[in-house]
């Protein structure tokens, strides 16, 4: 188990596809990156329930369980999520660059604001993707 496999607050699916609503998911080059991203987000008035940073290797194994867990439906819908180029897109591009040492930061923001804080902090940062999971789809920040 992950700290990501309990961290997320509501459902880190949707459809049987890996879709954590509510949430910003970070990627930076390495781990180092997402940590600094993490205390810069802390330093900015995130508690450590909103925010976690983890290794690629964590993100490997998360997405292992999660697809252990998931049954046939999910299966076909993340079939037809990679043919739309919809959430199973990220998720694919996430577990490619957890291979290739990246590090990762989940963020906690069901409000609007949130988001635009966390987008203004983590620019400068610069991050190779982020994310945003809202109720009407995934929001691509940078």
């Amino acid at each position: 188990m992950t700290a990501l496999t309990s961290f997320f607050k509501e459902s880190e699916s949707s459809l049987g596809v890996f879709y954590p609503k509510h949430y910003v998911i970070a990627t930076f080059r390495t781990f180092a990156g997402s940590e600094k991203a993490a205390q810069a987000l802390r330093g900015a008035g995130f508690g450590d329930d909103e925010v976690l940073a983890v290794p690629g290797a964590d993100v490997l194994k998360y997405f292992e369980e999660f697809r252990a867990n998931s049954g046939l439906w999910s299966g076909v819908m993340t079939m037809l999520s990679r043919g739309f180029g919809t959430e199973q897109v990220f998720a694919d591009d996430d577990v490619q660059r957890a291979r290739a040492g990246a590090g990762f930061l989940a963020v906690y923001c069901p409000e609007e604001a949130e988001k635009s804080c966390v987008r203004a902090l983590l620019t400068p940062l610069e991050p190779i993707a982020m994310h945003c999971y809202a109720a009407g789809g995934v929001e691509s920040l940078v």
